[in-house]
């Protein structure tokens, strides 16, 4: 592959536009997960809330049970008062009024579950005017952190567009043999692909260079990659000899 000096550059010039649309890429991608813990903690106290409420609408719903249950023992109660006058011996009058005593007694057992119920109503409607309280505050922070994670990921954006803008503009000047080299060892997750080989080793790797290969650097007449790491080697003093 022939190479000047100017492609090595320009190559050179390249990796640090891309270093810099990395990092951007960085705080692009750190704001979603940001978002969503957010609404993450926003829905767990909406769960909470409507678990508060959930609660007090089936104490009610057992209340009105338990008040339909009472309804029922004191009329049944009643009703078998009403035929003692009726019976014709006193073994039935008896076994009738221990009926109407049991009735009564089952009705009373249920008004005191009621009276808890009650309680239990009044605890939960506490619990809940606190979930809700709680909910809100956390609604409102999160609305305001959201609005500002939005802003901060609106203007990231807009940054990379800018940043790629010109990074392709750099891009342009390399050769697309060379592009396909970079391009490759980039794609490997090797982000410094380009790198100085200094003291006779690689810049990345630090592997000892052979002889060869150090020649072929001095002579900048191909694209020399690293043996071990494969990565595009340049001598950074030829490079200061022409600036960019």
């Amino acid at each position: 592959m022939a190479l000047t000096k100017e492609a090595l550059q320009a190559l050179v010039a390249l990796q640090q536009r891309d270093k810099f649309l990395d990092s951007i890429q960085k705080e692009i991608d750190a704001v979603p997960p940001r978002i969503a813990a957010l609404k993450a903690d926003l829905e767990g106290e909406k769960r909470h809330m409507d678990a508060a409420k959930a609660k007090i609408l089936e104490l009610e719903k057992k209340k009105k049970s338990k008040e339909l249950d009472v309804a029922a023992k004191e009329e049944a109660a009643r009703k078998h008062s009403s035929q003692l006058n009726e019976l014709k011996s006193n073994d039935a009058y008896k076994t009738m009024q221990a009926e109407i005593e049991a009735e009564k007694k089952a009705a009373g057992d249920i008004e005191t579950e009621i009276l808890q119920i009650m309680e239990d109503i009044d605890k939960a409607k506490q619990e809940e005017k606190a979930a809700v309280a709680e909910f809100k505050k956390t609604e409102e922070f999160s609305k305001k952190d959201l609005e500002k994670l939005e802003a901060e990921l609106s203007h990231a954006k807009g940054r990379f567009e800018t940043a790629k803008t010109e990074r392709d503009a750099v891009a342009a000047g390399v050769a697309a043999s060379e592009m396909k080299v970079y391009n490759h060892i980039r794609s490997r997750g090797k982000l410094d692909a380009v790198v100085p080989a200094v003291g006779g080793h690689c810049g990345s790797c630090q592997i000892t260079l052979t002889p060869g290969l150090s020649l072929e650097l001095a002579k900048l007449k191909s694209l020399v990659t690293c043996e071990s790491c494969q990565r595009i080697l340049y001598k950074p003093e030829a490079l200061a000899a022409t600036p960019a």
